[in-house]
Formats: structure tokens, sequence, C-alpha cells
């Protein structure tokens, strides 16, 4: 054999062999038949995307109770999110649904303002807020909103905070809202959290969230919420806005990966936002999906493409291998 060719047989088996031993990876097809559960997510119904109708936000939580979902999430930072909510609450007559809320960030206009404080006595003020603006002696879940915005000096400090609020009774049950650094891990395994809700790390434009979070998450027994189903919108209705200029948070891989999604999806006869939806109900990761909408109408089109269930086996591996 000639050198030429020999070094072609030894980076062609020193690739072969890398791959083998780090696989790309694919989310795992829901072969049980059944979907992820339902949760609202209440930041566009509480204004943070721009204004809204208060009493059509009141009657969209309504309106999803009527028609499926069982969890609603919200936040202090959600604008008037956790107002609405509980006045939904109050006019609701069904099966009380599971509401889920977050500390460490406070008040907010909209998205993008930074209002976190994760100071324990400020946390401290901001859960009893949210128990009296949501109606309740008891949070069913607290969420600690955007662990990552957490001086990593100050970890241990919140993740006393947020075990003290539980131990005395002002949550049922506590959990990580954003990115997880490593500085949380150690009390993960120690079983100190139970859910976790990831966002923009696992939809049908990207699958990071598969190379190590979500694994560790499920190794050890956390129930996963993953939200951003539509990325931000990149995969809705701001699909072509962001293929002309796209934010900062937006990789040229995404948007590749988005474009091809697109195209699956007409090649389906299907809505991309559709195709994202059921491509997240399809997978086996995902404990509960967090459905986001401003308006009653954005909700009774997200909850049309949820009714759709799950893809095709065929059609989720080939989506999967398109944006992998």
């Amino acid at each position: 054999m000639s050198l030429c060719g020999f070094v072609a047989l030894w980076l062609f088996r020193s690739v072969t062999l890398k791959n083998m031993k780090n696989p790309l990876p694919r989310p795992t097809y829901r072969h049980d038949g059944t979907t992820p559960g339902l949760v609202l997510g209440t930041a566009g119904l509480g204004g943070v995307w721009g204004d809204i109708d208060r009493q059509e936000s009141v009657e969209a939580i309504l309106y999803a109770l009527e028609n499926g979902v069982e969890r609603l999430d919200t936040a202090p930072a959600y604008r008037d999110a956790e107002a609405i909510v509980g006045e939904a609450l109050r006019q609701w007559r069904g099966p009380r649904p599971l509401v889920s809320t977050k500390v460490g960030k406070l008040r907010a206009d909209t998205a993008d303002q930074r209002t976190n404080d994760y100071d324990p006595a400020t946390m401290q003020r901001s859960v009893a807020e949210s128990q009296e603006v949501l109606g309740v002696h008891q949070l069913d879940l607290l969420f600690l909103h955007e662990p990552e915005q957490v001086p990593e000096e100050r970890v241990p400090e919140v993740i006393d905070f947020m075990q003290q609020t539980k131990q005395g009774g002002a949550a049922a049950t506590i959990g990580l809202g954003g990115v997880v650094p490593t500085a949380y891990h150690e009390a993960i395994r120690r079983g100190v959290f139970e859910v976790v809700m990831s966002y923009n790390n696992l939809n049908a434009a990207c699958l990071d969230g598969l190379e190590s979070d979500i694994p560790f998450f499920r190794a050890h027994g956390l129930t996963t919420y993953q939200g951003s189903a539509l990325y931000m919108g990149l995969l809705g209705n701001r699909f072509e806005k962001y293929r002309e200029d796209a934010p900062p948070w937006i990789s040229p891989a995404s948007l590749t990966r988005a474009r091809r999604a697109n195209e699956l999806a007409q090649s389906l006869d299907m809505k991309l936002s559709t195709l994202a939806h059921r491509y997240l109900l399809s997978m086996q990761e995902v404990d509960y999906l967090v459905l986001g909408a401003k308006n009653l109408s954005q909700l009774k089109t997200t909850l049309t493409d949820c009714r759709a269930g799950r893809l095709d086996e065929s059609a989720f591996e080939e989506l999967t291998d398109l944006i992998q």
C-alpha cells in the first residue's frame, strides 16, 4: 500500500472509531403510544412579549384547562402573569391544575429585561407575594429562575434557600428553570431538586440538550419540562424574519436546521410549527411540553397541533437525521 493510501486508511479508521465512541445524540421515539403532558406557559399571556388583553388571557387559561392542559407555569418576571393565573384559578370550577412559579427574578415588563435578584431576603418576599397573588398557602412547584445567572460563589446559599423553602412548607416541590451549570450537579445527585425546565436546547432546530444535560437529569430521576418548542419563534411565525435578520442567540447552524425542518414540513403538507410541536411530543426524553401563546387564537392553534399527537416514526427519524 502506498504511503498516501496508508494515511487515508488511518484517517478513515480514526474518524470511524471516534464516531463509534461518540455517536451524535439522537432523541428516542415514544413507542408506547403516550405523549408528554401539557403545561401552559404564561409569559406571553402575562404581557412580556407585548401588550395583551387581560381578560382574553384569563379566557385562554380557562380554555386550556377545559382542553386537556393539567399544569400551568408562571413567574413574577412574566409581568402580570401570576395575577392573571390567580384570577383564572378563582374562576375555574374543574380539578385544580398543578401550578409552578419561580423565584430569583423579579417583575419585568419585557422578556429581555434583567431583574434577577438572588438575595435570600428578596427571594423570601417574592415567594410570599407569589402565594398571595396565586391564592395558595403552598406553591405546588417552585423553580429557581435562571440558575445560570446566580454568581457561582452564591450557589450554595441559593440552594440552601430553595431547600428551606420546601422544608418550611412554602413549596411542595422545587426545581431548576433554565440553563443548569455544573455547580448544581452535586445537589441534583443528592436529590435536592426534582424537576428541571429547559429551553432552547431541544427542538426541531437544536438537539444540544441531548449531549449531556438531559441524559444527566434523567439519570438522576428529574422530571423534565421542555420549553421553547418553537425556538422563540424561529420554528413558528418568526421563521422568515429570523432568516433575514437573526438575533445573536440563533446560530447559523440553527438557521440551517430550521430551514431543513421547514422543507420537511412542506413535503409532509404540514406547518413548521405543527411539525415542531409534534416532534417534541414524540420524544421519550420529554415528560412535559411547555406551550407558549400570547393570546387565545395562538393557544387554540397550538392545542390543535398537539391533538394530532406524535409524528410517524419515519418522519421523526427523518427530521432527526436532517438536524443532527
